[in-house]
């Protein structure tokens, strides 16, 4: 129960992010990326690193939600099912590891 307002339920919390509200363009775009962990770094890149002179560039709010959005896009490329971290020596370019 509400004690400001006795017999009414709590208003529920807004859980809607920053980027949901004023950046949904952006969302959309993460949403398309998401599926290959490499397509989403690249659409990340092209949203956190500014190449067009003159832009105000994202509120911090905005900019911290996709920082986290970065690290789970980091995390699932490097971790296995396990939640084990792959060793970055496992990596490697045709040599077979």
């Amino acid at each position: 129960m509400d004690k400001q307002n006795p017999g009414q339920e709590p208003a529920a919390a807004d859980t809607t992010s920053v980027l949901e509200r004023r950046f949904p363009h952006i969302v959309k775009g993460l949403v398309q990326a998401w599926i290959e962990p490499e397509a989403a770094d690249r659409f990340l890149a092209t949203i956190l690193v500014d190449d067009r002179n003159g832009r105000a560039g994202l509120p911090e709010e905005a900019f911290e939600e996709l920082m986290f959005i970065s690290d789970l896009n980091w995390k699932r490329r490097h971790f296995n099912d396990n939640g084990v971290q792959v060793s970055p020596l496992r990596f490697g370019f045709g040599n077979g590891l």
